[in-house]
């Protein structure tokens, strides 16, 4: 009989109950790390699970979070670097839940187990941290049957973009190891509790007709998603008298968003349609999740590459209206489980490069701060779906259906146990005795992400001055709410260029930025693209030209965005 076991570099901690003692920010990795832990416990057939320095103290805490006896007993301590251990176990597989293949190679190293497979999955990817992870898998002894899994197309289309440009620079014997492969991330499917949508309403304040659209994640300009555009377009839906509530709920213990999103609501006068639900716990998103009718994240950051709380939506049956973006639309089935929204990378997305990204994401979210999520489309997609209970009710079936299918952890364990099952067979048949052991960061950022978005808008789209931005010039106070998050407040220049574009219809964004800059030299070209894109985002500024297609887009998105540019 074989006997087969895990080994983990570290036991994950659970988000709860480092919020109840520290109270850090609770970040997506994380809540899959401990979801994907209990879940290898609960669904997984491995005899074993390695972890180096567990104490009794650790299983009484893990004992306390829910996990049951029979998990708790798999579960089996390992001294740091010492092999007996795990002689017993024929199959091994060194996992990380993280991409830091590096570290469990080095422990695999260390144990002299070279017939096991290593295996990671990744996270954010949007840093030159992650490039210089990748640079030093090459030089870590990885072999083939190592793996990196990645929980998105775009992701791992991302990290292929890492690997060759890497391998470009070094000696063609030089080549990286590791499979990529494709596998969504998991999650426990929820109790569905059709009653607490009169509790949720009853706690709202509100009538049991009114529709409840939730964004849940992280509140954060800085590294989740402006959702300032949501706001506009909950304001387009409310002057049209369409009968829509909106909760944004979230963590907001690192930038304080709520009370800007508050300050925007009461400008844009829908406060009594929109509640800001900082902090929630884990009752609260039960609630919310169960409560709620309609689903919507018009993210925009690159720090996402699958996006967890989509997915959970989905599990609770909510019909999702997001952006057209990375793993976004790997979970969401446009028409058929929710809507997918364009999404526009600045006209100058090339100049971005990874090198600015080395030390924090000031770089990407000056990035984030001028992608567009379509105003419009988002405000209509809402709307449809307001107005349409049947099509709510169908589209929210197929969600719960996609889920189970899909993301319920049984079915990932299962893809996780059958792709290592393939790891250790390749393991056996190769002779690893583990011998195998600049200029890179003005990588383009257009060429990592430029797949994210929808498409890129282009110099020559002619610019329109919207309904919105007209109201907008008549309280210029407003200007502040699209002021840069790391610079002095200058609400000027978004009021001068837009009367500028109001005084000049059809005038194009190369034309803007060039008039701009004969008028004050002061201005540079990047901060005018920066300003033009903050114009664009919150519906301020129209176009006649939308995007430049790209080779990622599908035929059928092809045609629209060339349709589009001849109209």
């Amino acid at each position: 009989m074989r006997m087969r076991a895990l080994y983990l570099p570290e036991l994950p901690a659970n988000p709860e109950r480092r919020r109840k003692e520290q109270n850090p920010a609770i970040m997506g990795a994380s809540v899959f790390g401990w979801s994907a832990f209990c879940a290898l416990l609960d669904y997984g057939t491995y005899d074993a699970y390695f972890v180096p320095g567990l104490s009794d103290k650790n299983k009484e805490e893990l004992a306390a979070d829910g996990l049951n006896e029979k998990s708790l007993k798999r579960l089996v301590t390992a001294p740091v670097g010492n092999g007996l251990a795990i002689e017993e176990y024929q199959e091994l597989i060194f996992l990380t839940l993280g991409p830091h293949l590096r570290t469990v190679a080095t422990l695999r190293q260390k144990l002299q187990r070279y017939d096991a497979p290593v295996c990671g999955v990744i996270h954010s990817i949007n840093s030159e941290r992650i490039f210089f992870g990748v640079l030093q898998q090459y030089f870590a002894g990885l072999v083939n049957a190592d793996l990196l899994l990645c929980s998105s197309r775009a992701g791992m289309k991302t990290m292929d973009v890492y690997i060759e440009e890497i391998g470009r620079l070094l000696p063609p014997e030089v080549r990286y190891q590791a499979r990529r492969v494709l596998v969504p991330l998991g999650l426990a499917l929820p109790k569905l509790e059709p009653r607490l949508r009169s509790s949720l309403r009853q706690q709202l304040k509100i009538g049991l007709e009114e529709c409840v659209v939730l964004f849940f994640g992280r509140l954060s300009q800085i590294s989740k998603g402006d959702l300032g555009p949501l706001l506009v377009a909950i304001s387009m839906l409310n002057q049209r008298e369409i009968n829509v509530h909106l909760v944004v709920a979230g963590d907001d213990t690192q930038t304080n968003e709520g009370p800007r999103l508050t300050e925007l609501a009461k400008e844009l006068g829908c406060t009594k349609k929109v509640t800001i639900w900082p902090n929630p716990t884990a009752d609260d998103k039960h609630l919310l999740y169960s409560g709620a009718d309609i689903f919507v994240s018009p993210s925009d950051n690159l720090q996402e590459t699958f996006g967890l709380s989509v997915a959970e939506a989905l599990a609770y049956g909510l019909p999702a209206v997001v952006s057209d973006w990375d793993g976004y639309r790997d979970i969401v089935i446009d028409g058929e489980t929710g809507f997918l929204i364009p999404s526009l990378f600045p006209s100058n997305l090339e100049t971005h490069q990874l090198r600015h990204c080395a030390m924090s994401m000031l770089e990407e979210d000056s990035l984030a701060q001028t992608t567009t999520i379509d105003i419009m489309t988002l405000s209509a997609r809402i709307q449809d779906l307001v107005q349409d209970p049947g099509l709510r009710r169908r589209m929210g079936e197929s969600a719960l259906h996609y889920a189970r299918r899909h993301f319920n952890w049984p079915v990932i364990v299962k893809r996780y146990e059958d792709i290592w099952e393939q790891a250790i067979q390749i393991a056996k048949t190769s002779q690893s005795d583990g011998t195998e052991m600049s200029s890179l960061f003005n990588l383009s950022l257009e060429k990592c992400f430029g797949h994210f978005a929808t498409g890129k808008r282009i110099v020559e789209s002619r610019c329109f001055i919207s309904n919105e931005g007209r109201e907008w010039l008549k309280a210029p106070a407003r200007f502040y709410f699209l002021c840069h998050l790391f610079g002095p407040p200058s609400p000027q220049i978004f009021a001068e260029t837009l009367q500028a574009i109001a005084d000049s219809p059809g005038i194009t964004i190369a034309e803007v930025i060039d008039s701009r800059l004969k008028q004050n030299a002061r201005e540079s070209s990047a901060e005018l693209h920066w300003c033009l894109g903050r114009l664009f985002k919150y519906g301020l500024v129209a176009s006649s030209l939308g995007c430049a297609a790209t080779e990622h887009r599908p035929a059928d998105l092809l045609s629209v965005a060339q349709t589009q540019a001849t109209s």
